[in-house]
């Protein structure tokens, strides 16, 4: 996936569990998109995104999730109802690049 975004013109900055990725959002206010698996230890894909919208809520429309779990309604319904994009790892991951390029062009909420 990294191969992927570079060679799509994109600065990648990565981080080894949700926490670290919440912590590197608040340190370096450059970042413009996250990229996030949603089965996580630690914390998992919905506090996580709860917690970077409290931290960093310019990100709020900017974050795009992958996980194996993707037909699992308890999975994809809360992120639907957040209006946050779910691909399935199973899933060419060009669709990944593609959708963080559309969320780079949403509006800083």
């Amino acid at each position: 996936l990294r191969k992927i975004f570079e060679q799509g013109g994109l600065a990648v900055r990565e981080a080894d569990s949700g926490r670290g990725a919440l912590d590197a959002i608040a340190a370096h206010n450059d970042i413009a998109a996250v990229v996030s698996d949603f089965v996580m230890p630690e914390i998992n894909g919905l506090d996580f995104y709860d917690a970077l919208v409290m931290t960093a809520p310019h990100l709020q429309h900017r974050v795009v999730f992958l996980t194996g779990a993707a037909r699992d309604p308890s999975v994809h319904h809360p992120l639907e109802q957040r209006g946050v994009p779910l691909i399935s790892k199973l899933e060419d991951l060009q669709i990944v690049l593609d959708a963080v390029k559309l969320a780079l062009l949403k509006k800083k909420s």
